[in-house]
């Protein structure tokens, strides 16, 4: 019998917290009693339950298990973690999201004054200038400026910026992704916003900017991820 993933255990065991299953005892079931269930390793019962507490669902306490946590209110809005370096980008693995990603630019630039001013890099430079637009369910909904050090990582093409950019540089490249700076802002929309996103009454636009470092400390991306701010939540979870 094939062995139930932690993606399947982790989904099953949402549905469960959210529909109260768990409520009286405010408590999951032991490790073992989970194993036992889903015929599962323990790794992926433990990988399952540390999603759930990612997403502030449950927490891990000495002496009691693992402890489930009062529903706070459900929202329309598409919840993003502020722990995951690619939230915005990966809209695709969230439930029920139909999501395209629409090149609407991409092309090699020399780094300017301005250009460096603004993403760090250096003078001179090769850079890829890539503008992304990402629908979800059919709307405009974030924009997504990349900039990526074309002689740290070289080969980027439109097809892989359609893609993953990150799966090509974690993947093929085999290049360790160290650090990643964020700078979350509200900001007046600007012309681009106003050409590529459905911002309809909005007259402004959540700004996620990303400066991005190797293992060597060498920057290799700054990214604006431009949104529609009524349409997501970011999420953090504080533990004591």
């Amino acid at each position: 019998m094939t062995e139930t993933t932690n993606k399947d255990i982790y989904q099953e065991l949402k549905q469960r917290v959210i529909n109260g299953k768990y409520n009286i005892k405010m408590r999951l079931p032991t490790e073992e009693s989970l194993i036992a269930e889903f015929k599962a390793s323990r790794y992926a019962i433990r990988k399952a339950i540390k999603q759930l507490s990612d997403e502030g669902l449950v927490y891990s306490v000495k002496g009691k298990g693992v402890v489930v946590l009062e529903q706070t209110p459900k929202t329309q809005e598409i919840n993003l973690s502020l722990r995951d370096i690619n939230s915005l980008q990966n809209l695709n693995k969230a439930e029920d999201l139909k999501r395209a990603t629409i090149i609407a630019d991409f092309q090699q630039v020399i780094v300017d004054e301005k250009l460096s001013h603004k993403t760090s890099f250096a003078v001179g430079i090769p850079v890829y200038a890539i503008k992304r637009v990402r629908r979800i369910n059919n709307k405009n909904a974030v924009l997504d400026l990349n900039y990526f050090n074309a002689q740290i990582v070289p080969g980027i093409t439109a097809e892989i910026a359609k893609d993953s950019i990150y799966s090509y540089i974690k993947d093929d490249m085999q290049m360790k992704i160290a650090v990643v700076k964020r700078q979350l802002r509200i900001e007046h929309a600007e012309q681009v916003d106003y050409e590529n996103l459905n911002l309809g009454i909005n007259n402004c636009v959540g700004n996620m900017v990303s400066f991005a470092f190797n293992d060597d400390g060498k920057q290799f991306e700054y990214t604006e991820s431009h949104f529609i701010p009524d349409n997501f939540i970011f999420n953090q979870i504080i533990k004591f």
